[in-house]
C-alpha cells in the first residue's frame, strides 16, 4: 500500500505520448468490515490489473477510498454511540489494515468526507443546474414530530406488509429479503434518536432530481462508444442496455440527513439548506475528490486539459454497482457541460457465495478482512483461491474443500514442486548454484513455443479482456509444462551419466543437456516469478529471490533466457559429513525452508475452518422461524420458494444448497397447510389431475378456451427455433456439469440464460400478435 500519509513518494502524473490508465475500484462503505466477497468484486480485481499495467510498463494510477456519508453511517453511529465522523475514522483504519494485509497496492487510499470532496460534488451540481438536467420534485416520506425530523428509509422500522416480519427496515424487510419503502410499513416506529419510538406522520418534502430523462441520448452516445472501443464485462452491457431500453427517468439526489455533503444555495431553489446529496450521486465523484487529495494536479487525470494526453479510465465493482457507474455518473459529468475522463472499460463481477450461505457479518457467517489471518492461510493463498474462483460470468462458491484441493494440486504439487526442483538440481556439486551454459534442442523449442502460447494468453486476457482467471491459470499451464519438461528430460540420468562414463565425449554430452535442462528450467522459474506477481505478490518475490533476479515486475510479450550463464542464484550449503556443526545444521535447514513455497493442507482443516466462519446456526434457524398468519401471504412466500428451488435446480447448484433450499419450502407447506387446513401438495396433485384431463379433451377438440398458444407467422417460426436452441444448450449445461468442469459449465450456463431471456422477449411479441389477430377476427 502506500506510504503512511497514504501518498507515494512519486506523484503519478498522465504522460503525453503514452497509454495512461486510470483504475479505480468501488469504494467501500465504511460503516462494516469488509468481506472476501467485497475483497476479490472490487479491491483485490483491481489490484491485479494495477499491477499487470505496471509490469507493461504503462504510466499507471490506482485510486479507492472509503464511502462515508449517508444514512448507513449515520445509523451505525448511533448503534456504537459515536459520531458518524468517529465511526467514519475507526472503520476506514480497519479498512486499510485489511488491504494491507491483503496486499493491495493501491497508489492512494483516501476517504470521501473530505473538503475536496464537497468542492468537487457541489461544483458539477451547480453546472448540472446551470445547463437545466436539475428538477424538482415534491414526494411524500415519513416525519417524526418528536425528533423534528424527516426520516431516511433505514431509520424507520415495521412490520413488513408482505411477510409480516415485525422490525422490517424501511428499505429492505431482513424477513423475507424484499425491498420496501418507509411508506408501506406497518405500525411504523422512529428510529432516528435512541428510544424514540414515535409514529411517524407522512408529510410532504421536496427533493432535487437529477435529469436522467433528458440526459439519456447523450448517455446513450457515450455508452455506445465506450462499450465498443473499451472493454465492458458483459453483465455490465447488459444491466445499462436494460435500463436505456427500459427509459431513464429523473433520479433523486438528495436526502433529509445531517450527515452529507451538503446541497448548496442556488437561485433556482430555496429550502435545501438541512439537505445533503444522496449518497450514489455523491459517492462516485469521491473518485475524483480522492485524487485531489492525492494530487493537486488532478484535473491532468479527470479533466482531461491536454489534447495530446490520453486517459483511460478502468472501473471494478460487483454487478449491484453497474447503474451508478455507468449511467448515474457519467450522467452526471455529461451534465456539466465540460470535458472529463469517463469509463472506458467496466469489469463487474457476479457474486461470491460463502459455502451454501450468503456472507453475513450479523451472524458470523463467512471470512471477512480482519478474521481472514485466524485461519492460519496468508494472503496470497487467498488472493489465490479468490482469483481462481473469481465470479466473472455467474456467481461463484468460496468453499474450504475445494480451496484446499486447489492449494494441494496446483500450488503445492504444481508451481511449488517445479520451483524447487529447478533451484535444487542449480544446487548440485556440478553447477554449485550458478546458472549453467545452455544449448537449445528440439525438445527445449517445443517448450518453448508451448509456454509462448500461455504467455500470449495471459497477456490478452488480462490486458484486452480484463478477464484475470484465464491468465491464473495460464500461470499454471505454464509450470506445469516446466515439470513435464523436466520429467521428460531426467536431468538426473544425465548428471548420473557424466559422474559414471569414462567416455570423454560421452561426459562432455551428459554435462551440456543436464546443463540447458537445468538453465532452461531456472528461466522458466523466472517467468513465472514475473507472471505470477499480480496475483500473488509475495509469492512472487519469494521465487525471484530465490533466483537473485530482480523483484520489479516485467511482463514481457515472449518467453526469453534471461538468466544468463553464470548467474548465481541462491546458494544451499551441502553436507561436509558427521562432524558438520550445529550452527551449519541450523544454517542448512534455514536455507531448505527458503524453498518451501507452500506447505500441505490437511484436509481435515475444512472442517475446522467451517466451524470457525459459519456463524450462529441456531441464531440463524431462529431467523428463519418468523412466518406470517396470513394464508395469502404465506402462499405467495410458498410459490417464491419454490420457483426458487426450481432455479437452483436448472443452474446446477450445490446439492447442500438445493436441499437447504427444499427444507424452507416444505416448511412453508406446512405453515400453509396448517392455515388453510388443506395439503399443498395434495392441491397440486388435484389441478394436475385437471390439467391432465383438459389435455385429452384438448386432443378430442373439445376445450377451446384452455387451448394452448400457437404462435404465427415470423414470430412463430423463431420461438420454435430458439426452443429447439434451448434444449440443446440444456444438454450441454447437463453435460459440463456431469463432467465436473466448473468454469465451462458457468459459461454454457450464462449462454442458456441469455436464450431464455430471448425466448421470453419473443413470446412477449408472439402474445400482442395473438391478441391483435384475435381483435382483427373479432370486428370481422
Amino acid at each position: 500500500m502506500s506510504d503512511g500519509d497514504g501518498v507515494k513518494k512519486t506523484v503519478v502524473l498522465p504522460i503525453s505520448g503514452q497509454r495512461n490508465i486510470l483504475i479505480t475500484s468501488a469504494l467501500p462503505y465504511v460503516n462494516n468490515v469488509p468481506h472476501l466477497g467485497n475483497i476479490i468484486g472490487c479491491v483485490l480485481s483491481a489490484d491485479v490489473f494495477a499491477r499487470f499495467c505496471r509490469g507493461r510498463g504503462l504510466n499507471t494510477l490506482y485510486v479507492c477510498g472509503t464511502d462515508e456519508y449517508g444514512t448507513a453511517t449515520e445509523t451505525k453511529a448511533k448503534a456504537e454511540g459515536l459520531t458518524p465522523q468517529q465511526i467514519c475514522d475507526k472503520y476506514h483504519a480497519i479498512h486499510a489494515d485489511v488491504y494491507e494485509w491483503f496486499d493491495i497496492s493501491f497508489d492512494y487510499f483516501g476517504r470521501t468526507t473530505t473538503a475536496e470532496q464537497t468542492e468537487v460534488a457541489q461544483d458539477i451540481f451547480l453546472k448540472c443546474n446551470d445547463n437545466n438536467y436539475i428538477v424538482e420534485k415534491e414526494t411524500e416520506q415519513l416525519f417524526c414530530s418528536s425528533c423534528n425530523h424527516f426520516l431516511a428509509d433505514r431509520f424507520v422500522e415495521g412490520v413488513c406488509p408482505l411477510c409480516g416480519y415485525v422490525g422490517a427496515r424501511g428499505d429492505q424487510c431482513d424477513g423475507c429479503g424484499r425491498p420496501l419503502n418507509a411508506t408501506q410499513l406497518k405500525e411504523p416506529v422512529c428510529k432516528f434518536t435512541k428510544g424514540c419510538g414515535t409514529a411517524p406522520e407522512v408529510r410532504a418534502t421536496k427533493h432535487l432530481y437529477l435529469d436522467l430523462k433528458t440526459l439519456q441520448p447523450k448517455i446513450e452516445e457515450y455508452f455506445k462508444q465506450s462499450s465498443t472501443d473499451g472493454v465492458w464485462s458483459s453483465n455490465a452491457c447488459d444491466i445499462t442496455l436494460n435500463w436505456l431500453r427500459e427509459g431513464l427517468q429523473e433520479r433523486c439526489i438528495t436526502r433529509d440527513l445531517d450527515w452529507g455533503t451538503k446541497v448548496p444555495a442556488t437561485d433556482k431553489w430555496e429550502g435545501y439548506d438541512d439537505k445533503v446529496f444522496y449518497v450514489w450521486f455523491d459517492a462516485p465523484i469521491g473518485y475524483v475528490s480522492i485524487t485531489a487529495n492525492y494530487t493537486a494536479d488532478w484535473r491532468k487525470w479527470w479533466k482531461n486539459e491536454d489534447d495530446n494526453v490520453d486517459i483511460e479510465l478502468f472501473q471494478f465493482m460487483a454487478k449491484d454497482n453497474v447503474l451508478f457507474h455507468s449511467i448515474i455518473f457519467p450522467g452526471s459529468q455529461l451534465g456539466t457541460g465540460e470535458k472529463w475522463t469517463k469509463v472506458n472499460n467496466l469489469s463487474a463481477t457476479e457474486y461470491l457465495q460463502y459455502e451454501d450461505k450468503k456472507f453475513s457479518k450479523s451472524r458470523g457467517v463467512g471470512v471477512f478482512g480482519n478474521n481472514a489471518k485466524d485461519s492460519g492461510l496468508s494472503a496470497d493463498i487467498y488472493r489465490f483461491y479468490l482469483l481462481y474462483i473469481r465470479p466473472e460470468s455467474a456467481d461463484t462458491r468460496f468453499e474450504w474443500s475445494d480451496l484446499i484441493a486447489k492449494h494441494n494440486a496446483d500450488l503445492l504439487n504444481n508451481l511449488g514442486n517445479f520451483v524447487n526442483r529447478a533451484v535444487k538440481f542449480c544446487n548440485n556439486k556440478h553447477f554449485k548454484g550458478k546458472v549453467p551454459k545452455y544449448e537449445e534442442t528440439d525438445v527445449e523449442k517445443m517448450r518453448r513455443d508451448e509456454i509462448n502460447k500461455e504467455v500470449e494468453i495471459y497477456v490478452k486476457t488480462i490486458g484486452d479482456r480484463v478477464r484475470l482467471r484465464d491468465a491464473l491459470r495460464a500461470v499454471l499451464s505454464i509450470s506445469q509444462c516446466g515439470n513435464h519438461f523436466i520429467q521428460e528430460t531426467k536431468p538426473w540420468e544425465h548428471v548420473k551419466a557424466f559422474e559414471k562414463s569414462d567416455d570423454a565425449d560421452v561426459k562432455a554430452k551428459a554435462f551440456a543437456r543436464a546443463s540447458t535442462v537445468v538453465a532452461f528450467s531456472l528461466n522458466i522459474v523466472h517467468l513465472i516469478g514475473h507472471l505470477l506477481s499480480p496475483f500473488m505478490p509475495a509469492t512472487a518475490q519469494k521465487i525471484l529471490e530465490l533466483l537473485h533476479a530482480d523483484t520489479q515486475c516485467v511482463i514481457p510479450d515472449t518467453f526469453e533466457l534471461l538468466l544468463e550463464e553464470g548467474h548465481a542464484i541462491i546458494q544451499l550449503l551441502e553436507r561436509q559429513g558427521a562432524d558438520k556443526s550445529a550452527f551449519d545444521k541450523d544454517e542448512e535447514a534455514k536455507k531448505e525452508e527458503t524453498l518451501i513455497l507452500f506447505k500441505k493442507i490437511d484436509e481435515a482443516k475444512a472442517e475446522e475452518w467451517r466451524k470457525k466462519y459459519g456463524g450462529d446456526v441456531e441464531e440463524e434457524k431462529e431467523e428463519a422461524e418468523a412466518l406470517p398468519d396470513d394464508p395469502l401471504l404465506v402462499a405467495q412466500l410458498v410459490e417464491e420458494q419454490a420457483t426458487k428451488v426450481r432455479t437452483l435446480k436448472a443452474n446446477g447448484a450445490g446439492k447442500a444448497e438445493i436441499q437447504k433450499n427444499v427444507a424452507e419450502l416444505k416448511r412453508r407447506k406446512q405453515k400453509l397447510k396448517e392455515l388453510t387446513g388443506e395439503d399443498v401438495d395434495a392441491n397440486k396433485h388435484k389441478q394436475q389431475k385437471k390439467k391432465d384431463t383438459e389435455k385429452k379433451e384438448k386432443k378430442k377438440g373439445k376445450s377451446k378456451k384452455n387451448k394452448k398458444k400457437e404462435y404465427v407467422g415470423e414470430t412463430g417460426k423463431l420461438i420454435k427455433e430458439l426452443g429447439g436452441k434451448i434444449a440443446a444448450q440444456a444438454k450441454i449445461v447437463r453435460d459440463e456439469k456431469e463432467k465436473g468442469n466448473t468454469d465451462k459449465h458457468d459459461e454454457e450456463m450464462n449462454t442458456l440464460n441469455k436464450l431464455k431471456e430471448e425466448l421470453k422477449a419473443l413470446k412477449i411479441k408472439g402474445d400482442e400478435e395473438i391478441n391483435q389477430l384475435e381483435q382483427q377476427q373479432k370486428k370481422e
